[in-house]
């Protein structure tokens, strides 16, 4: 499979983030939102350091997103994420109805397209109609190298 040159520059800015949010000792997870070429927010997780539960970066990126475009319609977006979507960070999206979702690697215990309950992909949740677009493993290796660096302490 031949990946867009496009979805390869934007996941490489998603593993900045996360190389920062690991520094500071956070969960390595980046995320950015893109609308129409642009990229309109970015986030890095938040857990633990900031002692705030939904402190997940695609959480964080979709408020933002959200607060710059004035909406909590974003049809027209694009989320890049290292992780694939737990369930919660996976509600927001179909929420805001974000038309494709890019992910570098799985995330299968709790991950929004491939756990036991897959709310990202899932066709039958009519309140939100179709699911998104679901794009895996751009820079998989990458993103889970990334993760493997966290050290594991209960959290994530």
């Amino acid at each position: 499979m031949k990946l867009d040159p496009q979805h390869i520059a934007y996941m490489q800015q998603c593993l900045q983030l996360a190389e920062s949010a690991l520094q500071a000792g956070n969960i390595p997870v980046g995320s950015l939102i893109v609308r129409q070429g642009q990229v309109i927010a970015t986030a890095s997780e938040q857990l633990p350091q900031a002692l705030d539960v939904i402190g997940h970066a695609e959480v964080l990126a979709v408020r933002l997103a959200c607060q710059q475009l004035q909406t909590l319609n974003l049809a027209d977006c694009i989320l890049y994420t290292t992780a694939e979507p737990c369930w919660m960070c996976s509600y927001a999206i179909r929420e805001t109805q974000i038309n494709t979702v890019v992910i570098g690697a799985e995330t299968n215990v709790v991950g929004g397209v491939s756990s036991p309950y897959p709310i990202l992909s899932a066709q039958d949740i009519a309140v939100w109609g179709a699911p998104p677009q679901i794009i895996m493993g751009v820079l998989r290796d990458e993103c889970r190298a990334l993760r493997q660096r966290y050290p594991r302490t209960g959290i994530g």
